[in-house]
Protein backbone atom coordinates (compact mmCIF):
# COMPACT_ATOMS: atom_id res chain seq x y z
CA UNK A 1 0.00 0.00 0.00
CA UNK A 2 1.65 3.51 -0.91
CA UNK A 3 1.19 6.73 0.04
CA UNK A 4 -2.63 7.38 -2.20
CA UNK A 5 -3.87 4.05 -0.82
CA UNK A 6 -7.37 4.71 0.42
CA UNK A 7 -9.99 3.52 2.52
CA UNK A 8 -12.37 5.93 1.79
CA UNK A 9 -12.08 9.42 -0.96
CA UNK A 10 -14.23 11.98 0.80
CA UNK A 11 -11.98 14.91 1.51
CA UNK A 12 -13.45 16.04 -1.32
CA UNK A 13 -17.20 15.38 -1.57
CA UNK A 14 -20.27 16.45 -2.00
CA UNK A 15 -22.18 18.14 1.23
CA UNK A 16 -25.13 16.63 1.81
CA UNK A 17 -27.44 16.91 0.58
CA UNK A 18 -25.36 16.83 -2.64
CA UNK A 19 -25.84 19.17 -5.65
CA UNK A 20 -23.84 19.32 -8.85
CA UNK A 21 -21.75 21.92 -7.55
CA UNK A 22 -18.76 20.60 -5.23
CA UNK A 23 -17.21 22.90 -2.75
CA UNK A 24 -13.98 23.58 -1.74
CA UNK A 25 -13.53 21.80 1.66
CA UNK A 26 -12.74 24.45 4.76
CA UNK A 27 -9.81 23.80 6.93
CA UNK A 28 -9.08 22.36 9.71
CA UNK A 29 -8.13 24.85 13.03
CA UNK A 30 -4.68 23.57 14.40
CA UNK A 31 -5.27 22.14 18.26
CA UNK A 32 -3.53 20.21 20.84
CA UNK A 33 -4.57 16.78 21.07
CA UNK A 34 -6.57 16.01 24.24
CA UNK A 35 -4.31 13.27 25.45
CA UNK A 36 -1.40 16.39 26.88
CA UNK A 37 -4.26 16.97 29.22
CA UNK A 38 -3.69 13.97 30.85
CA UNK A 39 -1.86 13.37 33.81
CA UNK A 40 0.95 10.97 33.92
CA UNK A 41 -0.63 9.17 36.73
CA UNK A 42 -3.89 8.46 34.73
CA UNK A 43 -2.32 7.62 31.70
CA UNK A 44 0.38 5.14 33.62
CA UNK A 45 -3.33 3.55 35.29
CA UNK A 46 -4.88 3.18 31.87
CA UNK A 47 -1.94 1.23 30.34
CA UNK A 48 -1.54 -0.76 33.52
CA UNK A 49 -5.17 -1.89 32.89
CA UNK A 50 -5.19 -2.13 28.90
CA UNK A 51 -1.89 -4.80 28.87
CA UNK A 52 -3.44 -6.64 31.93
CA UNK A 53 -6.42 -7.37 29.86
CA UNK A 54 -4.66 -8.95 27.46
CA UNK A 55 -3.70 -11.71 29.58
CA UNK A 56 -6.69 -13.63 28.42
CA UNK A 57 -8.34 -10.80 26.10
CA UNK A 58 -10.83 -9.38 26.58
CA UNK A 59 -10.68 -5.94 24.33
CA UNK A 60 -13.03 -6.29 21.88
CA UNK A 61 -16.26 -8.32 21.97
CA UNK A 62 -15.52 -11.34 20.94
CA UNK A 63 -13.66 -11.84 24.45
CA UNK A 64 -11.81 -14.61 23.01
CA UNK A 65 -9.53 -15.32 25.78
CA UNK A 66 -6.33 -15.57 24.08
CA UNK A 67 -2.71 -15.08 26.50
CA UNK A 68 -1.51 -12.50 24.28
CA UNK A 69 1.00 -11.22 27.19
CA UNK A 70 2.04 -14.85 26.26
CA UNK A 71 2.17 -14.45 22.50
CA UNK A 72 -0.71 -16.18 21.62
CA UNK A 73 -2.47 -14.35 19.08
CA UNK A 74 -5.94 -13.60 19.15
CA UNK A 75 -9.52 -14.25 16.99
CA UNK A 76 -7.87 -10.86 15.31
CA UNK A 77 -4.84 -11.89 14.65
CA UNK A 78 -2.83 -9.91 16.95
CA UNK A 79 -0.44 -11.07 19.75
CA UNK A 80 1.13 -8.39 21.91
CA UNK A 81 3.42 -6.22 19.78
CA UNK A 82 1.79 -3.98 17.50
CA UNK A 83 1.88 -4.65 13.89
CA UNK A 84 1.82 -1.53 11.24
CA UNK A 85 0.94 -2.59 7.50
CA UNK A 86 2.02 1.33 6.79
CA UNK A 87 2.21 5.00 8.03
CA UNK A 88 1.58 7.68 5.90
CA UNK A 89 0.02 10.76 5.40
CA UNK A 90 -3.79 10.10 3.91
CA UNK A 91 -5.32 13.07 2.28
CA UNK A 92 -9.16 10.78 1.01
CA UNK A 93 -10.52 11.47 4.44
CA UNK A 94 -13.78 13.11 5.07
CA UNK A 95 -12.51 17.01 5.52
CA UNK A 96 -12.29 17.36 9.37
CA UNK A 97 -9.55 14.96 9.09
CA UNK A 98 -7.99 15.22 6.33
CA UNK A 99 -7.89 18.59 5.70
CA UNK A 100 -5.41 20.63 3.61
CA UNK A 101 -1.98 18.78 5.01
CA UNK A 102 -3.21 15.30 5.20
CA UNK A 103 -4.03 12.85 7.94
CA UNK A 104 -1.51 10.69 9.37
CA UNK A 105 -2.60 7.36 9.09
CA UNK A 106 -1.81 4.06 10.58
CA UNK A 107 -3.15 1.16 9.30
CA UNK A 108 -3.00 -1.79 11.97
CA UNK A 109 -2.42 -5.13 11.00
CA UNK A 110 -5.68 -7.85 12.17
CA UNK A 111 -8.90 -7.29 12.60
CA UNK A 112 -11.77 -8.46 15.23
CA UNK A 113 -14.35 -8.42 11.90
CA UNK A 114 -14.18 -10.73 9.02
CA UNK A 115 -15.54 -9.01 5.89
CA UNK A 116 -16.16 -10.72 3.03
CA UNK A 117 -15.92 -7.62 0.83
CA UNK A 118 -12.72 -5.76 2.93
CA UNK A 119 -10.87 -4.21 0.83
CA UNK A 120 -8.17 -4.30 2.92
CA UNK A 121 -7.75 -7.97 3.19
CA UNK A 122 -4.37 -8.42 2.81
CA UNK A 123 -3.83 -6.42 6.39
CA UNK A 124 -6.93 -7.33 8.07
CA UNK A 125 -7.43 -11.05 7.52
CA UNK A 126 -3.80 -11.81 5.74
CA UNK A 127 -2.30 -9.70 8.30
CA UNK A 128 0.19 -8.81 6.63
CA UNK A 129 2.37 -5.59 8.16
CA UNK A 130 5.77 -4.76 10.23
CA UNK A 131 5.68 -5.90 13.91
CA UNK A 132 6.95 -3.02 15.95
CA UNK A 133 8.01 -2.52 19.21
CA UNK A 134 6.22 0.61 20.76
CA UNK A 135 8.87 3.13 21.29
CA UNK A 136 9.47 2.23 17.36
CA UNK A 137 5.45 3.15 16.45
CA UNK A 138 5.73 6.14 18.81
CA UNK A 139 8.65 7.62 16.67
CA UNK A 140 6.59 6.95 13.51
CA UNK A 141 3.69 8.84 15.02
CA UNK A 142 5.99 12.08 15.65
CA UNK A 143 7.44 11.12 12.03
CA UNK A 144 3.68 12.01 10.45
CA UNK A 145 3.77 15.45 12.51
CA UNK A 146 7.11 16.57 11.72
CA UNK A 147 5.50 15.70 7.58
CA UNK A 148 2.53 18.15 8.81
CA UNK A 149 -0.06 15.79 9.42
CA UNK A 150 -3.28 17.50 10.73
CA UNK A 151 -3.85 14.37 13.09
CA UNK A 152 -2.75 10.83 13.92
CA UNK A 153 -5.32 8.28 12.75
CA UNK A 154 -5.50 4.48 13.65
CA UNK A 155 -6.90 2.26 11.43
CA UNK A 156 -8.49 -0.75 12.53
CA UNK A 157 -7.50 0.03 16.22
CA UNK A 158 -10.10 -2.17 18.28
CA UNK A 159 -7.50 -4.78 19.22
CA UNK A 160 -4.35 -2.72 19.66
CA UNK A 161 -5.70 -0.35 22.80
CA UNK A 162 -3.23 -1.22 25.11
CA UNK A 163 -0.43 -0.42 22.28
CA UNK A 164 -1.80 2.93 21.19
CA UNK A 165 -2.13 3.95 24.70
CA UNK A 166 1.69 3.28 25.65
CA UNK A 167 2.46 4.93 21.83
CA UNK A 168 0.81 7.95 22.91
CA UNK A 169 2.13 7.99 25.92
CA UNK A 170 5.78 7.57 24.68
CA UNK A 171 5.06 9.94 21.82
CA UNK A 172 4.12 12.88 24.17
CA UNK A 173 7.10 12.74 25.91
CA UNK A 174 8.88 13.31 22.00
CA UNK A 175 6.88 16.14 21.28
CA UNK A 176 3.78 14.71 19.95
CA UNK A 177 1.17 17.21 20.20
CA UNK A 178 -1.46 17.01 17.26
CA UNK A 179 -5.11 15.52 18.09
CA UNK A 180 -5.83 11.49 17.73
CA UNK A 181 -8.72 9.95 15.69
CA UNK A 182 -9.87 6.39 16.23
CA UNK A 183 -10.95 4.78 12.75
CA UNK A 184 -13.07 1.77 13.84
CA UNK A 185 -15.87 -0.62 12.51
CA UNK A 186 -17.31 0.44 15.64
CA UNK A 187 -17.29 -3.44 16.84
CA UNK A 188 -15.76 -2.31 20.05
CA UNK A 189 -16.10 -3.06 24.05
CA UNK A 190 -17.28 -0.51 25.79
CA UNK A 191 -14.63 -0.71 28.71
CA UNK A 192 -12.11 -0.80 25.98
CA UNK A 193 -13.34 2.78 24.52
CA UNK A 194 -13.72 4.28 28.74
CA UNK A 195 -9.62 3.81 28.19
CA UNK A 196 -10.00 6.46 25.64
CA UNK A 197 -12.22 8.70 27.37
CA UNK A 198 -10.05 12.05 26.75
CA UNK A 199 -7.47 10.75 24.54
CA UNK A 200 -9.15 9.94 21.37
CA UNK A 201 -10.68 13.43 19.84
CA UNK A 202 -12.27 12.83 16.72
CA UNK A 203 -14.21 8.87 16.15
CA UNK A 204 -14.49 8.24 12.35
CA UNK A 205 -16.77 5.15 13.05
CA UNK A 206 -18.41 2.90 11.05
CA UNK A 207 -22.43 1.53 11.26
CA UNK A 208 -22.48 -1.12 8.75
CA UNK A 209 -25.44 -2.65 9.22
CA UNK A 210 -28.77 -2.51 11.11
CA UNK A 211 -29.54 -6.34 10.78
CA UNK A 212 -28.20 -9.05 12.86
CA UNK A 213 -28.11 -11.60 10.38
CA UNK A 214 -26.74 -9.65 7.33
CA UNK A 215 -23.57 -8.88 9.98
CA UNK A 216 -23.21 -12.48 10.48
CA UNK A 217 -23.11 -13.43 6.85
CA UNK A 218 -20.96 -10.80 5.90
CA UNK A 219 -18.97 -9.98 8.81
CA UNK A 220 -18.77 -13.00 10.97
CA UNK A 221 -20.09 -11.70 13.93
CA UNK A 222 -24.02 -12.26 15.27
CA UNK A 223 -23.76 -9.00 17.18
CA UNK A 224 -22.41 -6.23 15.74
CA UNK A 225 -25.81 -4.42 15.62
CA UNK A 226 -26.23 -3.79 19.22
CA UNK A 227 -22.20 -4.22 20.08
CA UNK A 228 -21.94 -0.77 17.45
CA UNK A 229 -24.81 1.11 18.57
CA UNK A 230 -23.86 1.31 21.57
CA UNK A 231 -20.26 1.94 20.98
CA UNK A 232 -21.54 4.58 18.95
CA UNK A 233 -23.21 6.17 21.94
CA UNK A 234 -20.16 6.14 24.04
CA UNK A 235 -18.27 7.67 21.19
CA UNK A 236 -20.49 10.28 20.59
CA UNK A 237 -20.76 11.20 24.85
CA UNK A 238 -17.28 11.28 24.63
CA UNK A 239 -16.74 13.95 21.89
CA UNK A 240 -19.87 15.01 20.42
CA UNK A 241 -20.54 16.63 17.30
CA UNK A 242 -17.91 18.09 14.60
CA UNK A 243 -18.33 22.01 14.80
CA UNK A 244 -16.93 24.81 12.83
CA UNK A 245 -15.19 27.91 14.14
CA UNK A 246 -16.11 31.51 13.26
CA UNK A 247 -14.13 31.24 10.15
CA UNK A 248 -15.88 28.12 9.37
CA UNK A 249 -12.74 25.47 9.85
CA UNK A 250 -13.37 22.34 11.20
CA UNK A 251 -12.38 22.01 15.35
CA UNK A 252 -10.46 18.55 15.27
CA UNK A 253 -12.96 17.20 17.91
CA UNK A 254 -15.74 14.88 17.03
CA UNK A 255 -18.06 11.68 16.16
CA UNK A 256 -18.01 11.20 12.21
CA UNK A 257 -20.87 8.11 11.45
CA UNK A 258 -19.70 6.14 8.25
CA UNK A 259 -22.69 4.12 6.19
CA UNK A 260 -21.12 2.35 3.27
CA UNK A 261 -23.67 1.54 0.87
CA UNK A 262 -23.63 -2.83 0.19
CA UNK A 263 -25.25 -3.83 -2.99
CA UNK A 264 -28.85 -5.52 -2.45
CA UNK A 265 -28.54 -3.70 0.77
CA UNK A 266 -29.96 0.06 0.33
CA UNK A 267 -32.94 -0.37 2.79
CA UNK A 268 -30.31 -0.32 5.30
CA UNK A 269 -30.18 3.20 5.06
CA UNK A 270 -32.94 4.24 6.61
CA UNK A 271 -32.62 2.75 9.57
CA UNK A 272 -29.13 3.80 9.93
CA UNK A 273 -29.64 7.33 9.37
CA UNK A 274 -33.09 6.85 11.95
CA UNK A 275 -30.27 5.42 14.74
CA UNK A 276 -27.59 8.95 14.42
CA UNK A 277 -31.24 11.18 14.60
CA UNK A 278 -33.42 9.54 17.33
CA UNK A 279 -30.08 8.16 19.39
CA UNK A 280 -27.10 10.45 18.80
CA UNK A 281 -27.92 13.68 17.41
CA UNK A 282 -29.41 15.34 14.41
CA UNK A 283 -26.49 17.32 13.90
CA UNK A 284 -24.08 14.15 13.89
CA UNK A 285 -21.69 14.45 11.09
CA UNK A 286 -22.66 11.32 8.46
CA UNK A 287 -20.46 10.22 5.67
CA UNK A 288 -21.97 7.93 3.04
CA UNK A 289 -19.65 6.70 0.86
CA UNK A 290 -20.24 4.78 -2.89
CA UNK A 291 -17.20 3.36 -2.83
CA UNK A 292 -18.25 -0.62 -2.46
CA UNK A 293 -16.48 -2.86 -5.36
CA UNK A 294 -16.47 -6.89 -4.70
CA UNK A 295 -12.80 -7.43 -3.05
CA UNK A 296 -11.68 -10.40 -1.42
CA UNK A 297 -14.67 -13.03 -1.24
CA UNK A 298 -17.05 -10.87 -2.26
CA UNK A 299 -17.47 -12.30 -5.67
CA UNK A 300 -18.91 -15.61 -4.65
CA UNK A 301 -22.32 -15.51 -6.19
CA UNK A 302 -23.89 -17.07 -2.80
CA UNK A 303 -23.54 -14.01 -1.25
CA UNK A 304 -25.26 -12.09 -3.64
CA UNK A 305 -23.20 -8.88 -3.35
CA UNK A 306 -20.50 -9.25 -6.36
CA UNK A 307 -21.05 -5.98 -8.14
CA UNK A 308 -21.03 -2.33 -7.36
CA UNK A 309 -23.47 -0.13 -6.70
CA UNK A 310 -26.24 1.01 -8.90
CA UNK A 311 -27.76 4.65 -9.42
CA UNK A 312 -31.09 3.01 -7.92
CA UNK A 313 -29.53 1.82 -4.93
CA UNK A 314 -27.84 5.26 -4.17
CA UNK A 315 -30.99 7.22 -5.47
CA UNK A 316 -32.61 5.22 -2.21
CA UNK A 317 -30.40 5.62 0.15
CA UNK A 318 -30.15 9.98 -0.84
CA UNK A 319 -33.98 9.26 -0.61
CA UNK A 320 -33.84 7.92 2.76
CA UNK A 321 -31.65 10.33 3.77
CA UNK A 322 -33.64 13.44 2.80
CA UNK A 323 -36.75 12.04 5.12
CA UNK A 324 -33.97 11.63 8.11
CA UNK A 325 -33.79 14.83 9.43
CA UNK A 326 -30.10 14.86 9.62
CA UNK A 327 -28.27 17.72 7.88
CA UNK A 328 -24.77 17.68 8.33
CA UNK A 329 -22.29 15.85 6.04
CA UNK A 330 -21.02 14.19 2.93
CA UNK A 331 -21.85 11.79 -0.06
CA UNK A 332 -18.56 10.21 -2.04
CA UNK A 333 -19.90 10.86 -5.29
CA UNK A 334 -20.64 7.88 -7.90
CA UNK A 335 -17.98 8.97 -10.59
CA UNK A 336 -15.26 9.09 -8.19
CA UNK A 337 -12.65 6.91 -8.33
CA UNK A 338 -12.76 4.40 -5.66
CA UNK A 339 -17.01 4.59 -5.97
CA UNK A 340 -19.08 2.44 -8.27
Amino acid sequence: MDEDQRDSDIAGATVIPADARREESPGVVDAAGSYLRVTDDEFRSRIRIAYQRLEHCDLCPRHCGARRLRAETGYCGAALRPRVFVANLHRGEEPPVSGTRGSGTVFLSGCNLNCCYCQNYPLSQLHHGTEMSTPSLASALVDLQARGAHNINFVTPSHQVPQILAALFLARRLGLHIPVVYNTSSYDELSSLNLLDGIVDIYLADLRYTDEDVARQFSGVGNYVNTAEKALVEMHQQVGDIQTDATGCYIPRGLIVRYLILPRHAAMASDVFAFVAQHLSRDTTVSVMTQYFPAYRAVDPILGIGRKVTEHEFDRVMQAWSQSGLSRGWVQDMSEEGGA
